[in-house]
């Protein structure tokens, strides 16, 4: 059978759902609590203290929930300095990025930033738009978006785990990736995936066993009897 242009695009279009789906998986399996499912943003549930919690949610429209005393800090004002929102999407040079691929993503990242026009204040659609940046290798753009999540929802951890791992593995700036992740670890201590991601940067990109085995040892003492993190405990040995 001849695989026509219409092939091609329906083609092309079922692989960048796939490739978001092994995406978003991957990241719901290595990061647990990650925070983003399909294509909402969940804020990090906090533990319960004996001390008040207090959460800064901002204008997400997310609804906080779980045990213990929560004092919900209602975030008046949009941050200064909004991202370009009109800025284009700057590819990479991906080989698997065709140009139906490149189109799907643009149009994805279009759909977005139209919706933040509407809403700057969205924590959700800055995850997934710098999700959909990285993506295309975009990288700086991830960036920018990541960073002005963090603005916006300066208790969660998630924007800056993901600039963690954006610098560690694709900018290659071991200062700003240490920095970032200590942040995301700062903001959510009973994260076991923050602690083992930092861990594998240290182990693999800093060759340094010892800090990974400090920052192993420092998850466990958060976090003690943690499956994952005692299972990367023995690799480290």
């Amino acid at each position: 059978m001849q695989i026509t242009k219409t092939h091609k695009i329906i083609i092309s279009a079922l692989a960048v759902i796939i490739l978001l789906g092994i995406y978003i998986t991957f990241d719901r399996n290595s990061k647990k609590n990650f925070g983003v499912q399909d294509g909402v943003t969940n804020l990090p549930l906090a533990t319960t203290t004996n001390e008040t919690t207090t959460k800064e949610i901002g204008n997400t429209g997310i609804n906080v929930a779980g045990e213990g005393n929560f004092k919900v800090v209602q975030v008046s004002n949009t941050p200064n300095q909004i991202p370009d929102l009109d800025r284009k999407i700057i590819f990479g040079q991906d080989s698997s990025l065709t140009p139906e691929i490149k189109t799907l993503i643009s149009q994805k990242v279009t759909d977005l930033q139209t919706q933040l026009k509407k809403d700057s204040n969205n924590f959700s659609n800055w995850i997934n738009l710098g999700i959909y940046q990285k993506m295309a290798g975009d990288y700086n753009g991830a960036v920018i978006s990541w960073q002005y999540a963090g603005k916006i929802s300066p208790a969660s951890y998630v924007p800056f785990g993901n600039l963690g791992d954006l610098y560690a593995h694709f900018l290659k700036d071991n200062v700003q990736a240490e920095m970032y992740y200590k942040e995301a670890i700062s903001k959510g201590p009973m994260q076991a995936y923050l602690y083992i991601q930092l861990a594998e940067v240290y182990r693999d990109v800093f060759k340094d066993l010892d800090k990974a085995r400090a920052i192993i040892s420092q998850g466990l003492s958060k976090i003690p009897n943690d499956p994952s993190l005692l299972q990367f405990q023995e690799l480290l040995k």
